[in-house]
């Protein structure tokens, strides 16, 4: 059957896989709640912003830098998603060039991963304390809470990576 022979239907059946079955795949878990809020709260002030500034023609200041704020708490919490599932953006020619040293290869980045967010954690740490008694500008809140959850996203990603390490430490000893 030549190409011009087969339906739309046929085509996309070889091309797609089944959304079923990548669905099913799908591990939705109880520490993923916290991210569909954060991203549910974020999405609720976006639209606040959109809909008051467009429609309403009078935005409300405070959604901007809480729409930012969210957005930075959500990258860093699904940073802990996407660790746990080992699912970052990676360039893959690179594992298949590697070969047999991909485990290696692995537990190094681990490694400098580990102490780039080690340092950032700490960094993290030392704005909280800084930034203590500051406002942010149009939240009635201080910046401590915003730094403090980062932190906290931090440290559980380090947790994380240093299990990982271990892992990856005892995959090489084998």
């Amino acid at each position: 059957m030549s190409t011009v022979d087969k339906s739309f239907e046929d085509l996309v059946a070889e091309v797609d896989p089944d959304v079923d079955e990548q669905l099913s795949e799908l591990k939705f878990t109880l520490w993923d709640i916290p991210l569909l809020l954060i991203f549910t709260a974020l999405f609720a002030t976006v639209f606040l912003q959109f809909f008051t500034r467009y429609v309403l023609n009078d935005s409300l200041s405070w959604t901007e830098e809480a729409a930012r704020y969210l957005l930075i708490i959500l990258t860093f919490t699904g940073a802990l998603k996407c660790q746990v599932l080992d699912s970052h953006i990676r360039l893959e020619f690179i594992d298949n060039l590697v070969g047999d040293y991909i485990g290696k290869l692995k537990f190094i980045a681990l490694s400098l991963t580990t102490f780039f967010f080690g340092v950032l954690a700490w960094s993290m740490v030392l704005l909280a304390k800084q930034t203590s008694f500051q406002k942010m500008v149009s939240l009635p809140y201080p910046k401590y809470y915003f730094y403090a959850v980062l932190t906290a996203a931090l440290c559980a990603l380090l947790v994380i990576q240093v299990k990982q390490i271990i892992w990856a430490y005892k995959e090489l000893k084998r």
